[in-house]
């Protein structure tokens, strides 16, 4: 996980460091721990070989997309600072005369300044003979041309960003049309304060033992919340805890969701005296920053019980205020685990991941948009919050139909992660009950809104 919080502290990543880029317009080399070799500059263009006739217009662009977790074609998603971005080119396979492999080079600029030359991460096969639709390419990160943006490029403030040349590795130039100056923001976020509590228990169902959550579990939600939410940054600490008397088994119906609410009431009062409080002698406990969300870990315990554990998640609610509070629990454990399947659509190491960033988004007031359809018969599926009145799409996907929308992880390799596109058409929002979890732009876009809000109404009083 150390890679993981380093992205937020401004390290670079493996492939670039210790590189430097160029940078043209005044002729002088740039002071920056980027390097590339020597680029040679577009020459008159020339055909690759078994390239064949090329169009006049040169090679056919269908969309530049720059993304950190979702994005549309024409970039409406906002774009977070210092988080790591990338830019993804759909070529047309059916402007190319024949097969062909190539890579690309990008330009991005700041405030006027001279351009700076950026290559892709990546080769792709063009095959006019059977091309792929614009839809194939996005829901494959093998499928385009992919950029990852330099720390420079991506602090706050705007950059221009243009496609500068396509090319087949090792070889020439390919004939591309003057592309557009794409125009980019990046806003600033406030770091995601958050203190996750690992809560002890005893399992009495066999021979007792003492059930903690495993160190996984914790990396997990770590990660998934750097890759995922709406920051560049993480203000985490973790503690491990033994619960009250009330985290007792059975947690399975009917006392599974009291459970949680009794998990709850012992994280606020933790973290009332952590963020404000005092101990008995009168002495100033308080340490922790009042915007630190608390989150609470119970291990279902898969390892040593003959059933599983599973205390379903919640947050704390004001019913008076209608608002949610900044404290959450959920269970934590692996998703296949002792010959049970929790979750058969998981299969990493730990269902903690989208789970806490499920109850996490109710304390950033994200709320149930009712999906999968609530069944008062079986009791199955979401029901849907009547303060979320406008989710935009239907059945709980992360885009419209016409898939506007695709998502994208960035990945963790400590963790096994790949980096990938998440097809807007089999992705589901993080705050319904379905399957492939991740976040809408509208999920996102409200849990940036509410951590600007909070940043600023519950900052430390100074003095």
């Amino acid at each position: 996980m150390a890679n993981m919080a380093n992205r937020g502290s401004g390290a670079q990543d493996v492939g670039r460091r210790g590189a430097r880029a160029r940078r043209d317009g005044d002729g002088q080399t740039a002071a920056s721990h980027y390097f590339q070799p020597p680029i040679r500059r577009a020459r008159a263009p020339r055909l690759a070989a078994g390239l064949g006739a090329a169009p006049a217009v040169g090679i056919a662009v269908r969309g530049v997309e720059v993304t950190q977790v979702v994005q549309s074609l024409n970039n409406t998603v906002r774009l977070i600072a210092d988080k790591p971005t990338v830019v993804r080119v759909y070529l047309d396979p059916q402007s190319f005369a024949g097969t062909t492999i190539v890579t690309a080079e990008i330009t991005w600029r700041r405030g006027g300044g001279g351009a700076f030359y950026w290559p892709a991460m990546n080769r792709v096969r063009m095959n006019p003979a059977n091309p792929l639709g614009i839809d194939e390419q996005r829901f494959d990160i093998d499928q385009s041309i992919n950029f990852s943006l330099p720390n420079e490029a991506i602090a706050a403030g705007d950059i221009e960003l243009r496609l500068n040349r396509v090319m087949v590795p090792g070889g020439p130039d390919i004939p591309l049309a003057p592309q557009p100056v794409i125009r980019l923001t990046f806003r600033p976020s406030p770091p995601l304060r958050i203190r996750v509590v690992g809560l002890r228990y005893r399992n009495r169902a066999n021979t007792p033992v003492t059930v903690t959550p495993d160190a996984v579990h914790f990396n997990a939600l770590k990660s998934y919340l750097l890759r995922a939410y709406p920051v560049s940054a993480l203000e985490w600490s973790q503690i491990v805890i033994d619960g009250n008397a009330r985290l007792t088994l059975p947690f399975d119906p009917p006392n599974r969701a009291a459970t949680a609410v009794f998990v709850n009431a012992q994280l606020s009062a933790l973290r009332g005296s952590e963020v404000f409080g005092m101990n008995l002698s009168g002495a100033e406990t308080a340490h922790i920053d009042p915007r630190t969300h608390y989150y609470g870990l119970v291990d279902v315990d898969g390892k040593n019980g003959a059933t599983v554990n599973f205390m379903r998640g919640q947050a704390d609610y004001n019913e008076q205020t209608k608002e949610f509070q900044m404290v959450a629990s959920g269970p934590c454990g692996v998703p296949k685990t002792n010959g049970w399947v929790l979750f058969s659509w998981d299969t990493d190491s730990s269902f903690a991941d989208w789970y806490g960033a499920h109850e996490l988004g109710h304390t950033f007031q994200r709320r149930h948009p009712g999906f999968p359809r609530y069944n008062p018969q079986t009791g199955t599926g979401q029901p849907h919050d009547p303060d979320e009145t406008g989710f935009p799409y239907p059945d709980g996907l992360i885009s419209t139909p016409d898939n506007i929308f695709v998502g994208f992880d960035i990945g963790d390799p400590d963790l096994g992660v790949p980096r990938r596109a998440l097809p807007g058409n089999t992705y589901h929002d993080v705050m319904t009950y379905a399957d492939n979890q991740w976040l809408s732009a509208h999920t996102y876009e409200g849990i940036h809104e509410r951590l600007l809000l909070e940043d600023e109404l519950f900052a430390p009083k100074v003095g």
